[in-house]
């Protein structure tokens, strides 16, 4: 790839947005935009590195470097979309293993990940390679695909997963289709697709319980035994 990379660091903690661009100035050629935002969905809104380039906005063939878990709780998977739905190669940018949330987020357009823990070197090596458009296949990532097609998590479509997370969290079907802005019947088609799709994976999820266990599962929902983060 020739020219300058535009590296966007979509993370909720100043530090790491800045240092990024600090740690990796001397290895690649970037126009950085450390981006300080709680969801991918105001990376508009971000602040740019103080070189002075302006806000994050559509132009293919850059990297968003994202982190999974941002503060504010948003769908980790939504935030691939919505961001390579703007032309951004999305490298996650993390220290979160759980195979169904990198999973989602591999079939939603990841491109690769790396670990926090990861050297300079490495983290110049998978951002340089996203940048073609190119999947970087590290050991992590090749440990994700092996352990989610183990999991067997289904691909649901956005919507489909907005309406199983609604429904399974125990709203009634008029409620999630108002939420959602479709009619009943719609929402109960989705639930048709949904309940097809984990029955094809071999994890059969037929009452609202099941679905509710499904969702647990694959990161949906938030885990009730898992105390939030401090």
């Amino acid at each position: 790839m020739t020219g300058r990379i535009r590296l966007a660091v979509v993370d909720d903690h100043p530090a790491i947005a800045s240092g990024v661009w600090a740690g990796l100035r001397d290895l690649v050629d970037l126009a950085p935009e450390c981006v300080q935002a709680t969801s991918a969905s105001q990376v508009p809104e971000g602040r740019p590195a103080p070189e002075g380039h302006g806000p994050v906005e559509e132009r293919p063939g850059d990297v968003a470097l994202l982190d999974v878990r941002l503060e504010d709780g948003s769908d980790p998977a939504h935030n691939v979309r919505w961001l390579t739905g703007r032309g951004w190669n999305v490298l996650l940018f993390t220290q979160e293993r759980r195979p169904a949330v990198l999973g989602r987020c591999l079939q939603a357009g990841a491109l690769g990940m790396i670990g926090k823990h990861e050297t300079w070197d490495v983290l110049a090596e998978a951002i340089t390679h996203v940048a073609t458009g190119e999947a970087y296949l590290s050991s992590d990532w090749a440990a994700v695909i092996e352990a989610l097609t183990e999991a067997r998590v289904p691909d649901l479509a956005p919507r489909e997963a907005e309406v199983l997370r609604l429904y399974a969290a125990g709203l009634p079907v008029r409620s999630v289709a108002r939420h959602v802005g479709i009619a009943e019947e719609t929402v109960k088609e989705y639930l048709v697709r949904v309940r097809r799709k984990y029955l094809e994976a071999g994890r059969p999820a037929s009452s609202r319980t099941e679905l509710y266990i499904r969702a647990v599962e694959d990161d949906l929902l938030p885990n009730p035994a898992t105390p939030p983060p401090p």
